[in-house]
């Protein structure tokens, strides 16, 4: 074979060679360009492969956060490792305990005869006895938790009481320091509220600003849902916290137990601000953004909130809530003080739900 038949052989085999390198990296790009408008005809954003998100991790400033900057104390965390379960969440209910706490005096029963009075009343549902398996064989899940009734003239006094007087705040943040055990024996009277953070089928989280008919943090901008407890000792009528998750999302957001999936509750602690117990959950549904927009509008609370954004639930933008002192989303209302910790919490458990 001749020098000019192996140089012509040489750059035909060099010409398939690019040949088959631009086919390949065009139908990449096809392949490509194809996912991402079926993404946005189906789910109206981009969803990151969840590779992707598995591997970054928050920036050092995000992962640093503390809640108790935010007056947010916590007592109880779980992970994927060690979930909290309905099998291993055990409740029993007291009814109303006759019993002195922290805020007791005249200050307090002032504050109560003074918002019943105004008719701020109805059953509410505190935590009286906190009990933590702390064991390290893989059985040791169990979390024991005694519930007892309040009333909502209590849980504003209460409230008001903290934010009025610095002695009072002190004497209830004191309690809390010294630890979960003791706290619950000397807790006054509140409530238990629950964050649930949402995440939809294409992967944004719901944030939602709180309307201006709402009692507490009226404007306000929150990661997911707000519900309080409610008491009840009827059979087969109790609400434990997977309960009171279940009623959120069917009062707030319309969102029946078909609608998502496992409910992963990671953080149980103490708000300062709001003097109650603060519980923090997360839920992936299986519905879009806009199909659960349309169950809000008619759904049981709708007034409690006046506008809806949904968000990508990506590492930039978690990072940019956990550090924000700024607006939200309408860059006008504030976020609320839990929208931190929610988010923080929504991150962690982005692999459980």
């Amino acid at each position: 074979m001749s020098d000019g038949q192996v140089a012509c052989g040489e750059r035909e085999s060099g010409a398939q060679a690019v040949q088959w390198v631009l086919t390949t990296v065009g139908a990449l790009v096809v392949g490509l360009v194809t996912n991402v408008v079926y993404d946005v005809v189906k789910y109206g954003a981009v969803r990151w492969p969840a590779v992707l998100m598995d591997r970054r991790s928050l920036p050092p400033a995000a992962r640093a956060y503390d809640s108790a900057t935010d007056g947010l104390y916590p007592f109880v965390t779980w992970s994927r490792e060690r979930r909290l379960t309905p099998e291993t969440l055990r409740t029993s209910y007291v009814g109303q305990l006759r019993r002195g706490h922290v805020l007791v005096g005249d200050a307090w029963d002032e504050g109560v005869r003074r918002f019943e009075a105004s008719g701020d009343r109805g059953r509410t549902a505190y935590i009286a006895g906190l009990e933590v398996d702390t064991g390290e064989h893989p059985a040791a899940r169990d979390l024991r938790v005694v519930i007892a009734e309040s009333r909502y003239a209590q849980c504003l006094a209460a409230k008001t009481l903290v934010s009025a007087d610095s002695a009072a705040q002190d004497r209830v943040l004191d309690a809390v320091r010294q630890g979960s055990h003791h706290f619950v024996t000397v807790a006054p009277p509140t409530m238990v509220s629950v964050c649930v953070a949402v995440l939809s089928a294409e992967n944004r989280m719901l944030t939602l600003r709180r309307s201006l008919a709402v009692r507490t943090y009226p404007g306000q901008w929150t990661v997911g849902i707000n519900e309080s407890m409610k008491y009840s000792d009827e059979p087969g009528r109790e609400e434990d916290f997977f309960a009171l998750v279940h009623r959120g999302l069917q009062e707030e957001l319309g969102l029946g137990a078909d609608n998502y999936g496992k409910i992963a509750i990671s953080w149980l602690g103490w708000s300062g601000d709001a003097a109650c117990y603060v519980l923090v959950a997360t839920v992936r549904s299986t519905l879009r953004s806009a199909q659960i927009d349309e169950l809000r509008a008619q759904c049981h609370s709708v007034y409690e909130h006046d506008l809806a954004a949904w968000l990508p639930m990506t590492r930039s933008r978690i990072a940019r809530i956990i550090g924000s002192s700024g607006s939200g989303p309408d860059a006008a209302q504030q976020w609320s003080y839990l929208a931190p910790l929610v988010a923080t919490e929504l991150w962690r458990s982005r692999h459980t739900v």
